[in-house]
């Protein structure tokens, strides 16, 4: 079996890209020939990690600024590939682009994957959307209100965002300063992440807090800009892109998600395998509620944000947190956030696809 995951956003540090990479190497290891595109020139260190794990990399760095060449160049690509499958892995219904091009490279099954639950074209998701929905021949989501977000009331299968949990869980960090608390966020920085939400929240917070925001995006240069001419340089802590996650989760007392919408975040399932309590916004699927030690607070609100934050008890939860870490690992294993089983069960589904 041949298959082609196609990434419409940039395959970089985001959770869309952690899908996609993680599914192909296990999937390799199945016997299934992997093969990826991406819209954008990839960082060699991850070139070179999906050379080694034997899956094949496409790039077509044109989707944004010249779609049309992008197009052709993607009929081109899976035309000669022969692909048996092609997913296609995004936000809208600007997923028919790759679903046009599979189809008039025939291939026969054609999968449309719902990650998040709005988008910041939502004028052209509304007109490309039943195109989409001729083409399409299968549907996946990454929970039920993606799923319903984009395809309404057709037939789609749920494939939840599995990681390799035990990479995360929590290994007790030697504080400097017991009394500080560091306050942590994971993601690209952009208008549906949000992060200046969380300069403005700082600002507001006493001199025990500080800030430890991990990514990078189009927003990373304004928001640092905001943090120098705030005078909050010996607060906020920019890390940029890091392949080492879990170690920075290892040193936050809490995490933070003010997203503007969500599908189903990356970040806060690992967040919760480190056994961190999390502060996320109301406007994010309850269905990412797996575990306790969450609370959900409109970004209409940010002094019940600074309220929550100020009154937690950080040194007993620290107490418990090896604990909770270890429990949440277990309950995420349940409830289906294993990376090894959602790839053997995606799998299946690809089987019964090509027989169909």
């Amino acid at each position: 079996m041949k298959v082609l995951m196609i990434n419409t956003n940039y395959l970089e540090d985001n959770g869309i890209s952690t899908f996609i990479i993680g599914n192909c190497k296990l999937l390799t290891k199945e016997g299934i020939t992997m093969s990826i595109v991406a819209p954008n020139y990839v960082d060699s260190e991850i070139k070179r990690d999906l050379s080694k794990s034997g899956i094949k990399l496409y790039e077509i760095p044109l989707r944004f600024s010249h779609p049309v060449k992008y197009f052709y160049r993607l009929f081109v690509t899976i035309k000669k590939g022969n692909f048996d499958i092609v997913h296609v892995n995004g936000n809208s219904g600007s997923m028919l682009l790759e679903i046009m091009a599979s189809c008039l490279a025939g291939v026969k099954v054609r999968i449309a994957h719902s990650h998040n639950t709005k988008t910041s074209h939502p004028l052209l998701n509304n007109i490309m959307n039943p195109f989409l929905e001729l083409l399409v021949t299968q549907r996946f989501a990454c929970n039920n209100a993606a799923g319903k977000w984009l395809f309404g009331n057709r037939e789609f299968w749920v494939i939840k965002n599995g990681l390799d949990l035990e990479k995360y869980r929590y290994k007790k960090e030697t504080k400097g300063e017991e009394n500080k608390i560091i306050l942590g966020n994971v993601g690209r920085f952009n208008y549906q992440k949000n992060q200046g939400f969380l300069i403005d929240l700082i600002k507001q917070l006493n001199s025990r807090f500080n800030m430890l925001l991990i990514g990078n995006g189009d927003n990373f240069d304004s928001l640092r800009k905001k943090v120098n001419e705030s005078n909050l340089d010996d607060k906020v802590e920019f890390t940029g892109t890091v392949n080492n996650v879990c170690d920075y989760l290892n040193k936050m007392d809490i995490f933070l998600l003010p997203s503007r919408f969500e599908g189903q975040p990356y970040s806060v399932i690992e967040a919760l395998a480190n056994g961190l309590p999390i502060l996320i916004s109301n406007t994010v699927s309850r269905e990412i509620k797996l575990t306790g030690h969450m609370a959900f607070i409109s970004i209409d609100k940010p002094d019940k944000w600074q309220e929550k934050l100020e009154k937690f008890d950080y040194r007993k939860y620290r107490m418990k947190r090896v604990k909770i870490s270890s429990e949440n690992i277990r309950v995420l294993k349940e409830k289906g956030y294993d990376l090894k089983t959602n790839a053997k069960n995606m799998l299946k589904l690809y089987n019964k696809f090509i027989q169909i």
